[in-house]
């Protein structure tokens, strides 16, 4: 088949991230065209009200102002903003925290990557940096909005995950931040 309908948002956000950014900058483009119009535009010819007016008299020269003088933005420019820099590496940004992996997930994020995005199992990369222990990793995703208290099927948080593995540092400091157990948000 190759071609799905996407038909809810949680099919959405299982989508690889340079998919997404490409359908983004579809979307923006598409917005684009719509507000300007996709041709030269068609001015029609003057009516007789709409005469030319003689100039009543010469404005002397003067020099541009400096704002003037700055080229203009296209509104092609203006619309499709430079997509964010750098390249995704080729790993998931799951596996990236959970091994520790710092300088991929801050790629991950600089190339827009969603901070709360969910593997196959419905875990997210604070899930994964907490299971390992990588605190500094726990602390940058938070820092970036990652859901504390994000819930997996299995009814665990990234709490519960760094307390299955013996991470207590990392586990008081998920604390600190708001983070609670499965067991506290009432699952079982």
């Amino acid at each position: 088949m190759g071609t799905e309908i996407i038909k809810n948002r949680w099919q959405l956000n299982q989508l690889p991230p340079p998919i997404l950014l490409k359908m983004k900058q579809s979307l923006i483009a598409i917005a684009a065209l719509v507000l300007v119009g996709c041709g030269e535009s068609q001015q029609s010819a003057p009516t007789e009200e709409a005469k030319p007016v003689d100039p009543v008299g010469e404005v002397p020269a003067q020099p541009p102002s400096p704002a003037e003088s700055q080229p203009a933005e296209t509104v092609t420019e203006a619309v499709n903003p430079e997509p964010p820099t750098g390249k995704a590496p080729d790993i998931s940004i799951h596996d990236a925290a959970g091994d520790g992996n710092i300088k991929s997930v801050k790629q991950f994020l600089a190339t827009g990557t969603d901070v709360n995005a969910k593997a196959g199992d419905g875990t997210t990369p604070l899930h994964h940096a907490a299971g390992g222990g990588h605190k500094e990793i726990v602390q940058l995703l938070i820092a970036k909005g990652a859901d504390v208290n994000a819930i997996v099927d299995r009814l665990k948080t990234p709490l519960d995950n760094a307390i299955k593995f013996s991470r207590n540092e990392t586990a008081d400091f998920i604390r600190k931040k708001g983070g609670k157990t499965g067991q506290e948000m009432g699952y079982k």
